[in-house]
């Protein structure tokens, strides 16, 4: 059998175990690693090469460093502050929801999440809100924010603006902006009226954080309150301004989280229970498949039927609908550069077909390609919130189809307008 061949089907096969669950997220995970190992579609040092990610390293440090605030109060403080403007739940999941949108616009996307999670956990246990509407308003508002700056989602806003600007065109710091502004707007808006009623509202059990994250409120001396508001503060900008000091964002996050151990906010057994083993897993185990998905060709043949769907069509809104559709569903299950990076040539050779400017195709890839928010295991934000909020995998479907859906009618029709089909 050809790899790329049972690649597709292990990927099939664990897609299904994903949303049956008849055994744990974790064990598919895990199964589905050493599968690919057994059969030779990856080495064994790439299949536990993801849980070196330096994603996990950020998510360890700053989890920490956020979780300080709940140990020392503050997050009391803070709820107290944000209930008094935030009276209702949905009051509060739209408050949650812009400022992961304004914090991802500059920071990282699991950066911003991995900062929100001890303090929605803090402000959930002094409230009746629930955790996981108020993480799932995160997350979805740091994929959006990703989106307003060129250094939101860095990775593919760069990769997009290069393609951009070798073909000729302009690309400036804020033209990703002049979709991921409209976007957010539109997400907000769908969010308050429709959305809302259909985030996730589970009641989670026999969690270990809720020791630390209990409802009793917190005190501790004014000097280490202070001291734990200095330390995300420093973690913050200093990620912001990686590039200025050479310090990545994930060496940045584990120096503040040994900061707040060493002046005695945590001591070394609270640190280790603040973070999830099964967040880990989920962040680390996924990566083999992506890499045999890649090296093996099955990508490139999910990329090829693409231009087998399209066929002789050259409506360019039926093809905008088609290259969103199925780079929605190609980055649910790897990585959405590897994505763009295999279908760009696809998308410009359509582009030049059917005689349209390619920039509204190419943006039409790259806006698709982070609508990564159907499942846990699309990226890693998306895999920060899982444990915490006590999810399944199906929960991401039905809470976010109907976003993903909105996005797709809004670039398809709004995308041609900012950059026209024909110049």
């Amino acid at each position: 059998m050809e790899p790329s061949t049972l690649t597709i089907i292990i990927l099939i096969l664990a897609v299904i175990s994903f949303l049956l669950e008849k055994i744990p997220v974790n064990m598919t995970v895990m199964l589905t690693m050493i599968a690919l190992v057994v059969t030779g579609l990856v080495t064994p040092a790439q299949a536990v090469s993801g849980f070196a990610s330096t994603t996990i390293l950020m998510l360890i440090g700053v989890v920490i460093v956020g979780s300080a605030l709940f140990e020392t109060g503050v997050c009391d403080k803070i709820a107290a502050v944000v209930r008094r403007y935030a009276k209702t739940e949905r009051q509060m999941i739209m408050a949650i929801m812009l400022l992961a949108s304004i914090m991802s616009a500059g920071l990282s996307n699991s950066g911003t999440v991995a900062v929100f999670i001890p303090i929605i956990m803090g402000i959930c246990a002094s409230t009746n809100f629930s955790r996981s509407k108020l993480l799932m308003a995160a997350f979805l508002g740091s994929m959006a924010g990703g989106r307003m700056t060129l250094v939101g989602d860095a990775a593919i806003n760069v990769l997009i603006g290069n393609q951009i600007q070798e073909l000729g065109y302009p690309f400036g710091f804020f033209e990703i902006s002049k979709i991921g502004v409209p976007l957010t707007i539109i997400m907000l808006v769908y969010t308050y009226f429709i959305g809302y009623r259909f985030l996730p509202d589970i009641k989670v059990v026999n969690d270990a954080s809720q020791e630390l994250f209990s409802s009793e409120p917190k005190s501790a001396p004014l000097w280490k309150q202070v001291a734990s508001v200095v330390i995300l503060l420093l973690v913050f900008i200093f990620m912001v301004f990686e590039e200025q000091t050479g310090i990545p964002s994930y060496m940045v996050a584990i120096i503040g989280a040994v900061a707040t151990v060493l002046v005695g906010i945590f001591n070394e057994k609270q640190a280790y229970q603040l973070v999830s083993i099964k967040t880990v897993i989920l962040l680390g185990g996924m990566a083999p498949l992506s890499t045999a998905l890649q090296e093996t060709g099955a990508a490139q043949i999910i990329a090829d039927t693409v231009l087998k769907i399209i066929g002789d069509s050259t409506n360019p809104y039926f093809i905008c609908a088609v290259i969103f559709v199925f780079t929605c569903v190609m980055t649910q299950f790897m990585s959405n550069t590897v994505t763009v990076m295999l279908l760009m040539p696809i998308i410009i050779a359509i582009a030049n077909t059917i005689g349209v400017v390619p920039n509204a195709l190419i943006m039409v890839l790259g806006i698709a390609s982070t609508v990564s928010i159907l499942t846990p295991i699309a990226c890693p934000p998306a895999n920060l919130i899982y444990s915490y909020g006590g999810y399944k995998f199906h929960d991401y479907i039905k809470s976010n189809s109907g976003l993903a859906l909105v996005w797709m009618v809004s670039c398809v029709v709004l995308i041609p307008v900012i950059w026209p089909f024909y110049a």
